[in-house]
């Protein structure tokens, strides 16, 4: 139910719009206003004020939810196009480094071709060692692509490993920097400077040299000698320190891979060919 307050204010605001429509109609044909009609004027023009501008404000409120609205929309669809663009780039790199990094390989074979008889191709990664090294991992040829154990691995760089274990389509990989491996060695700039390397639990590639008198130095390149079942002439990688024993009997050198054995995605299997 209605309050006399209520009704009291109705009726105030009832008499108000009547008197505002009076003087609107009237305002054109007289001179002045009357007492009684700016009286009413003085009461009546602070709520048109304040009507007016919330009026106003609602209006602009409207407005910006709309603005937002629209602003909103537009910013999902810039970053779905965005996120597509993203993707394109990534999927263009990938395409680009396989391409360069295939081209390798066969440089590589090439050169492998050029110097023995082997067979060869290319494999891909498919699974690896916990560890951030790739000292044990998988690739994706076997027995049916003709890969046997002791199949040698490179990369487009250099001396990766050898196959140690191998299914009907796959092959287990281990690598120079295993601690299980080793390799015979020659300096390139000197090969009556031999030695061997080996690797560590800590992945780290180091070796001594059977001459402990022989003038090695830091950058010097090594390449397999050929002595044992790696052929002649595959760069393993270069002197990054050289340590002398204190009583001269043995001089070690630690040893920067050419090969990056955090990041192998491809390598070239090589496995000689049978002479019949």
């Amino acid at each position: 139910m209605r309050t006399a307050k209520d009704r009291t204010a109705m009726i105030v605001a009832i008499v108000a719009i009547i008197l505002i429509i009076i003087m609107g109609v009237t305002a054109g044909q007289r001179e002045g206003l009357t007492k009684i009609e700016e009286w009413v004027g003085n009461i009546i023009s602070p709520v048109q004020g304040v009507f007016s501008t919330g009026v106003n404000a609602l209006g602009e409120g409207f407005g910006s939810l709309f603005n937002f609205s629209k602003i909103n929309k537009e910013n999902k669809e810039l970053k779905k196009q965005l996120e597509e663009l993203q993707s394109e780039v990534i999927n263009l790199r990938l395409e680009r480094d396989e391409l360069e990094e295939l081209r390798s390989l066969r440089f590589t074979l090439n050169q492998f071709e050029e110097e023995e008889n082997y067979q060869s191709m290319v494999a891909n990664v498919i699974a690896k060692s916990p560890s951030n090294w790739f000292n044990v991992f998988t690739i994706d040829v076997g027995t049916m692509d003709g890969v046997t154990k002791d199949s040698i691995i490179v990369a487009a760089n250099g001396l990766v490993g050898k196959v140690y274990e191998v299914g009907g389509n796959w092959a287990k990989v281990v690598s120079i920097i295993d601690n299980n491996s080793s390799v015979s060695f020659q300096i390139l700039r000197d090969n009556s400077i031999q030695g061997i390397i080996s690797g560590s639990i800590s992945n780290e590639l180091s070796g001594y040299l059977f001459d402990t008198m022989a003038d090695v130095m830091i950058g010097d390149k090594l390449i397999t000698s050929g002595i044992g079942i790696y052929p002649k002439g595959i760069l393993i990688g270069e002197i990054k320190g050289i340590n002398q024993s204190g009583n001269q009997l043995t001089k070690n050198i630690e040893i920067e891979p050419a090969v990056n054995f955090k990041r192998i995605t491809k390598v070239l299997v090589m496995k000689p060919t049978v002479i019949e």
